[in-house]
């Protein structure tokens, strides 16, 4: 049977907003109507009255010159998903090194996992895991690799929990199957990956890979993704990956046995680093810079 497509955001807050927008740009409701919609059904939806197709909305969208991404922006802050609102808790527990507290959340997911078998319970708890080994060092479940793997080769569409659970599962996965994932970066996250974010997320994703290849001496992999890093369109803004892209390439530099070259790179972005001010950074990769050098003596 054919089912017409609405909005799981609650009708009173999608109106509402449509009627402030509205408002802050001097329309009227007749502007906003325009051809395709009656100026009573546009208010009704404003007033929450009244339930509004996709295509319908798209209309009110032109009419208003909002995008889709900036409604979802405005939205996405007063009505955060349920595991938006569970990674902000996670994230500040991490930030916090709170292990009891990430541990809290791990075991009320596998809580509601054993008790609903739902997968996405199964999901939420291994993202957690991740955040605990990136404190503790401790090795990743060899099935939860497994589980990981397969869940994200499963998906269609990346979004933002695909890529924060490959972002912190990185260093635990096998270099083939991590080689295979970042790819799935690429061309799974056509659909929700553009939005400022997640591409912020996505780009940090493959320099991180790119080092990851790197410490394992994989260079060949490394290679590769410093080549497909160089034809992505990275936006002057981001300084700090800008030079971290930069202090990769010198590092692959010197592992090829380009010494001089690779050196010249590195101590350009150090440079840089400087220049921005950014001291802790800065004393952490001069630090991994003395390592990379003494380790070719």
């Amino acid at each position: 049977m054919y089912k017409r497509s609405y909005f799981m955001i609650d009708t009173i807050d999608i109106g509402s907003l449509t009627k402030k927008i509205r408002l802050s740009k001097k329309l009227s409701l007749k502007d906003v109507a325009g051809d395709y919609l009656s100026v009573s059904f546009l208010s009704k939806f404003e007033r929450g009255e009244s339930e509004i197709s996709l295509s319908r909305f798209l209309c009110i969208l032109e009419n208003l010159d909002v995008s889709i991404e900036e409604i979802y922006g405005i939205l996405s802050k007063d009505n955060p998903t349920r595991t938006e609102e569970l990674l902000a808790r996670v994230s500040k527990a991490f930030q916090q090194n709170n292990i009891p507290a990430l541990k809290k959340y791990y075991y009320e997911e596998i809580e509601k996992f054993n008790s609903t078998h739902k997968k996405i319970f199964l999901y939420n708890s291994i993202l957690i895991d991740s955040f605990l080994i990136s404190i503790t060092g401790k090795k990743m479940n060899k099935k939860h690799i497994e589980v990981i793997s397969d869940y994200l080769f499963d998906i269609d569409q990346w979004g933002k929990r695909e890529l924060v659970i490959l972002g912190n599962s990185m260093s635990a996965v096998p270099t083939n199957t991590l080689n295979l994932l970042i790819k799935e970066i690429i061309y799974k996250t056509t659909l929700f990956g553009n939005n400022e974010e997640n591409k912020k997320i996505k780009i940090d994703l493959i320099l991180n890979g790119i080092s990851i290849f790197l410490e394992r001496k994989e260079l060949n992999y490394a290679k590769f993704y410093i080549d497909l890093f160089d034809t992505l369109t990275i936006p002057e803004v981001y300084l700090y990956e800008r030079v971290e892209y930069n202090i990769l390439i010198g590092t692959y530099w010197i592992l090829i046995g380009k010494i001089e070259v690779g050196k010249k790179k590195i101590e350009l972005a150090l440079e840089s680093l400087k220049n921005l001010g950014a001291e802790n950074l800065l004393l952490m990769r001069e630090n991994e810079y003395e390592e990379l050098l003494n380790s070719i003596i």
